[in-house]
């Protein structure tokens, strides 16, 4: 708390400083006050006002994105309410988010999300590679709550929608260059550029190229290297033909390629009170654990690698009607990953993963958005979906446990993986029916058919000692100890209503009930009858929810308010389970019916012409109900499984900005200070994992050139340098594998537009 108050005096002893101020007027479009904005989205799959959208949403325009120095997912968590967008500790890129507590904490590929992501109409079914860094984009939308209805797949928790900017009118060009540090380790070096012209009277195109190359944030203890190495390159082309007034084509093509080490993984006590190993493979019973959960501190001696390809086509069609609009999106995905990662997180070798992944995806929808007449409004639709995904796990195992300690090269090995396959079709329709001008009713409904496919190679059903894994899946090799297929037809509808009290304040409300359908889990590793019954499968799961909300717009900001209830039955949830042989076992079950409830505020108000504050407040209350599997691991179902938390389902998330507008001689600058709690939170079912309460503290000031085209910027992300992990997982042999994220960055950006 002494440096939040440090920080916000020093901005307020730079207000006063600043003598020569400006009203909103003078700032040619160049204010901090762009925050404020209300903006145009598409959370309903139609154009219109953020605060007329009967959701509970946080949007962000390119121009807001651009204040905030959004760079991946992680930079937008900080002042939205009951959100957390992480990544998956594991594997970097792979997303990890929950809202109002409903998510799923699992890097495997067969386990989908709970909350979607929707890149430029498209639905990224695929949890991997989601969290990279992220440039030239047209607007963000959280949606917070169930959406199924209109984004079906595995949008349970809510949905991110994430639009990349079109190319301009006229000539443009867009350089961006920022120079980040903070850490013990090494700089981050990042370039953007974009260029955007007209081709002819009909068509017009862009290329947007980012690049990045992090020297590596950390210092690995071990041998003193830097560690979290990370390169991206990324290029994007864009494409926008229109013929007549009528029809619009816009094509999308990307190609990106990461290149980094494994994850920055931290050793420390685990739930049992065990510390890490000493060299010689012996427990250390706390408190003689290597590193505190509260440091940045590490020893590693694999450093790992992630080695990934992405390729995304997307082809939209838009033919403007006379009381509507007619759109299909085409969509397709591939995503190739390579890893190895130091499980054990200490400096001898006693758990690495090395291994391969394959994921596509195709999708196609068609949709008609309009009006069937003065009153009724229209958004209908056909969505299909296909994608494969191909898994290569590995477990080299070592040291004493296994009396393989001075076989150097060599290893117990366990190899499993398979192959999934996907296909869904899916109709959906909404109406808005006007009874008045005051009052309309919202009915939506989405019929879904989904089928799933395994082929299955239990990971501990493959095992040899030696330098080479026993099999390969790729290759064909691992032998399929369980094969499987099943289909889920499900409806999800949607009631609502919408009663603008006057032109600048509504109340919303609306009941609905989505599904998730059942899967596989694709890294199974523990005896099938014994933890999964019969199969390692899970059911579907069913989301009802109430909300009931208001938005208010007045001459100085915004107020928004949403009380939500949701029930989540036969949740689907994964367990890890301490392993006397590989040290974690992952168990995706249904474990029973879970509670969300809670609220969120979240408001915007100027103070003058210079100067506005923001904030949220986010709470939720959640609890296991009807309980259908052990979760703590004693194979009894009692209530020290009801009185297990819900992971990642924080109680209490809170936030508060302020921004002011100044000037530097002719110079134009911004200065903005936030500050973003989120309560301590548990990883895993069985609470033996936990991830810190935070406490962030965001700092920037920019300033810009007369004319706009310059704009120089230093800022600084967790300035209070809090701890984040990963995740949390707890190893039978002693310690944890808990993947650090960076701490405090400090950054120097110049931006020229000719």
């Amino acid at each position: 708390m002494k440096i939040l108050v440090k920080y916000f005096l020093t901005l307020i002893f730079l207000t006063v400083a600043s003598n020569n101020v400006f009203s909103t007027d003078d700032l040619n479009g160049i204010s901090s006050n762009v925050l404020i904005e209300d903006i145009v989205v598409t959370a309903r799959k139609k154009e219109e006002s953020a605060q007329d959208v009967p959701i509970a949403l946080t949007a962000m325009s390119q121009d807001q994105l651009e204040i905030i120095k959004f760079r991946d997912f992680n930079d937008l968590a900080v002042g939205m309410p009951n959100v957390a967008m992480d990544e998956i500790g594991t594997t970097k890129g792979t997303q990890n988010f929950s809202i109002r507590g409903v998510g799923i904490n699992s890097s495997i590929a067969s386990v989908e999300p709970s909350v979607a992501i929707v890149l430029d109409g498209v639905y990224m079914a695929n949890s991997a590679g989601m969290v990279f860094d992220m440039f030239d984009l047209e607007s963000i939308q959280i949606l917070r709550g169930p959406q199924g209805t209109l984004f079906g797949k595995n949008s349970t928790g809510g949905a991110v929608i994430v639009n990349t900017a079109l190319p301009t009118d006229k000539i443009l060009h867009k350089t961006r260059i920022a120079y980040e540090g903070g850490g013990p380790g090494g700089h981050n070096r990042i370039i953007q550029y974009s260029y955007s012209m007209p081709i002819n009277s009909n068509l017009k195109g862009k290329i947007s190229i980012h690049s990045s190359d992090d020297e590596g944030y950390f210092k690995n203890s071990y041998n003193k290297s830097n560690h979290g190495q990370y390169k991206q390159n990324t290029v994007r082309l864009a494409f926008v033909y229109e013929p007549n007034d009528k029809l619009e084509f816009i094509l999308r093509y990307e190609d990106s390629d990461q290149d980094g080490s494994g994850p920055s993984a931290q050793c420390h006590i685990n739930a049992d009170g065990l510390g890490c190993q000493a060299d010689d493979g012996a427990p250390v019973p706390a408190p003689n654990s290597t590193f505190s959960r509260y440091s940045l501190d590490f020893n590693i001696d694999n450093p790992g690698y992630l080695k990934s390809k992405t390729k995304f086509f997307n082809a939209t069609t838009n033919w403007y009607l006379d009381n509507g609009v007619v759109t299909n999106v085409f969509g397709k995905r591939k995503y190739d990953l390579n890893v190895d990662l130091d499980v054990d997180a200490r400096s001898v070798s006693f758990f690495d993963a090395p291994g391969e992944s394959y994921f596509e995806q195709i999708s196609n929808e068609l949709r008609y958005n309009g009006s069937l007449s003065d009153n009724l409004d229209i958004t209908a639709g056909l969505f299909m979906y296909e994608s494969d995904v191909m898994v290569w796990d590995n477990r080299a195992l070592r040291g004493v446990l296994y009396a393989l300690a001075g076989s150097p090269g060599t290893f117990l090995w366990q190899s499993g993986g398979g192959l999934h396959n996907v296909k869904q079709t899916a109709i959906f329709s909404t109406f808005d029916y006007s009874i008045n001008e005051k009052l309309s009713i919202n009915l939506g409904v989405r019929l879904t058919d989904e089928e799933k496919e395994i082929h299955l190679a239990s990971i501990n059903r493959n095992v040899s000692v030696g330098a080479t894994p026993p099999c390969s899946v790729p290759v064909g090799t691992c032998p399929y100890d369980y094969i499987d297929k099943d289909s889920w037809k499900t409806t999800s509808p949607k009631l609502g209503f919408t009663y603008f009290r006057k032109d600048t304040s509504m109340i919303y409300g609306y009941w609905t009930r989505v599904f998730k359908s059942g899967g596989y889990n694709l890294r199974n590793s523990v005896d099938l009858a014994t933890f999964q019954e019969a199969a390692p499968k899970a059911d579907d799961e069913t989301v009802e929810t109430f909300e009931i909300g208001m938005k208010n717009n007045f001459d100085r900001g915004r107020l928004n308010v949403a009380i939500f209830d949701t029930v989540i039955k036969d949740s689907q949830r994964m367990t890890n389970i301490q392993d006397p042989i590989s040290g974690v076992a992952q168990v995706v079950k249904n474990a029973g019916d879970i509670s969300y409830r809670g609220f969120e505020i979240d408001g915007i108000y100027t103070i003058n012409d210079k100067t506005s504050l923001i904030a949220s407040l986010g709470y939720v209350d959640s609890k296991y109900k009807n309980l259908i599997s052990d979760l703590n691991g004693d194979f009894i179902i009692n209530h020290l499984d009801y009185d297990l938390k819900i992971p990642r389902a924080a109680p209490l998330t809170f936030g508060i900005g302020i921004n002011f507008d100044g000037t530097l001689g002719s110079w134009k600058s911004i200065t903005r200070l936030n500050f973003y709690h989120r309560d301590k939170s548990y990883y895993n079912e069985n609470n033996q994992g936990f991830i810190n309460e935070q406490d962030i503290i965001n700092f920037g000031y920019d300033i810009y050139s007369p004319t706009g085209d310059i704009n120089i910027s230093i800022y600084g992300k967790n300035l209070s340098n809090e701890v984040k992990h990963g995740g949390d997982t707890n190893l039978s042999f002693g310690g944890t594998f808990s993947p650090l994220a960076k701490g405090k960055i400090t950054g120097l950006e110049l931006v020229y537009k000719f």
